[in-house]
């Protein structure tokens, strides 16, 4: 196809994509039109299936023109660097910016792949997962190496990209890596090599913090094992399932791991002290109907000032946590003993309760929290008829977010009511000596 057989094709096809070509049903219009109307199941799904490989073809047809459009010059003439920048002139998203240019890129070298797409049978997706896994496996065993291996390796990826998600295209290109990459001298993937890993750590406009990671693969598979069993769902107290969202699991997981090192007594120090969360509070903030005067924002170390709600929270129990007490910056022994469920009371508390006691819980009493059934801010005291273990997410998305009530019962021990009322359930520990039909039996 020359040039003005080219300039005709897609003058005719832009004819027939008109919107006055789609309501008259004309063209390739007739067939947009159709598709509302049909009612057969195979005539509709033939539709869909023709559609799909109309898409492939335009993804070659963008590939192609961008490659030819490099090798005239078009960019130059525009004062752009290469076909790519011409890409980020159209309505695309910069993921298939990436795709077609890639492609592009392989037109000549890669003829089997490229003529999957342009035949409509493969996608532009599958055929960027098996150029990129080619362009894996030479990083792995370099340019001189690869040459000898190329063609069958391409011809690998390709089965697979016809049957496999790109996803999977991409293991097996790192799977192939690993089997051919040189002994001597050693060849160390991207992923394996933990001198890239990154983290950040941020707070939002409305004072939330976001972390983003990249790690390399064997610190990645630690974090999985580590989140994986903290992450399982919990079913409720009546037995319904959790819920929590798989991504709400993970990131309470990841909060229950930060705040066991952080209850931990073996962890590193920094200058000889053991390091807490440190909260600034005027004592009025804790003790409403405390004579000193107004209530005044609470503040923490890092991520600054914090609702008098969550102040209260957090001085209800976390042994991770000091507060400092202050009132005209003056700082106060405001503890009616001790606030903090510590020492002797901590294992005394781990004893009787041995483990979160929310109904149908029961996880270990290192990943807990000692919890005031009556708020240290309303007098309540920190001893054993008055605290009680609880992990962190029923300690403050079920007690203190949702209501449940507690007490400890005739038996010595605590006891949990629903906060629209009702029975009293079992603590979890607790939970066999009744016949009640709900997951805290």
């Amino acid at each position: 196809m020359n040039h003005d057989e080219l300039a005709a094709f897609v003058t005719d096809l832009a004819d027939d994509l008109a919107p006055a070509a789609v309501e008259s049903g004309s063209g390739v219009g007739a067939l947009l039109a159709s598709a509302e109307a049909i009612v057969d199941d195979k005539a509709l799904l033939g539709v869909m299936v023709t559609a799909v490989r109309m898409g492939n073809i335009a993804s070659y047809l963008l590939a192609a023109a961008t490659a030819r459009a490099e090798k005239i010059g078009i960019p130059v003439r525009h004062r752009l660097k290469n076909g790519r920048d011409l890409l980020r002139e159209l309505p695309l998203a910069p993921a298939t910016i990436n795709r077609v240019a890639r492609l592009a890129q392989h037109l000549d070298d890669l003829p089997n792949l490229v003529r999957e797409v342009r035949d409509g049978d493969l996608t532009v997706d599958h055929a960027d997962a098996v150029i990129r896994g080619l362009d894996h496996i030479a990083t792995r065993m370099g340019a001189d190496g690869f040459d000898d291996v190329r063609a069958k390796t391409a011809t690998t990826l390709l089965a697979h990209a016809r049957i496999d998600q790109p996803a999977q295209v991409m293991e097996k290109a790192r799977e192939l890596g690993h089997e051919l990459a040189p002994l001597d001298p050693p060849s160390t993937p991207p992923a394996d090599n933990p001198s890239l890993n990154q983290a950040t750590v941020s707070r939002t406009d409305e004072g939330r913090v976001t972390l983003e990671a990249d790690l390399d693969q064997l610190s990645g598979e630690k974090l999985h094992t580590a989140l994986d069993a903290l992450a399982k769902p919990i079913p409720a107290p009546d037995g319904s399932p959790d819920p929590r969202s798989r991504s709400q699991r993970t990131a309470d997981a990841l909060v229950a791991m930060i705040s066991s090192y952080l209850a931990s007594r073996n962890r590193p120090t920094v200058g000889g002290i053991v390091p807490h969360i440190t909260m600034t509070v005027p004592l009025p903030t804790l003790v409403p109907d405390s004579p000193l005067g107004q209530t005044h924002a609470a503040r923490l170390g890092f991520t600054g000032s914090v609702s008098a709600e969550t102040a209260r929270e957090i001085a209800c129990g976390n042994t991770e946590v000091t507060a400092l007490l202050t009132a005209d910056s003056v700082p106060l022994d405001a503890k009616r003993t001790q606030r903090f469920v510590t020492g002797t009371l901590r294992r005394a508390l781990e004893a009787r309760d041995g483990g979160c006691q929310f109904p149908g819980c029961g996880t270990p009493p290192s990943w807990c929290e000692g919890h005031h059934i009556q708020h240290w801010a309303d007098g309540g005291e920190t001893n054993l008829k008055n605290t009680v273990l609880l992990c962190s997410l029923h300690h403050h998305t079920y007690i203190h977010g949702k209501g449940w009530n507690i007490q400890i019962g005739f038996d010595g021990h605590p006891w949990f009511q629903p906060p629209e009322g009702g029975d009293w359930i079992r603590c979890h520990n607790r939970r066999t000596l009744t016949l009640a039909n709900h997951a805290a039996a």
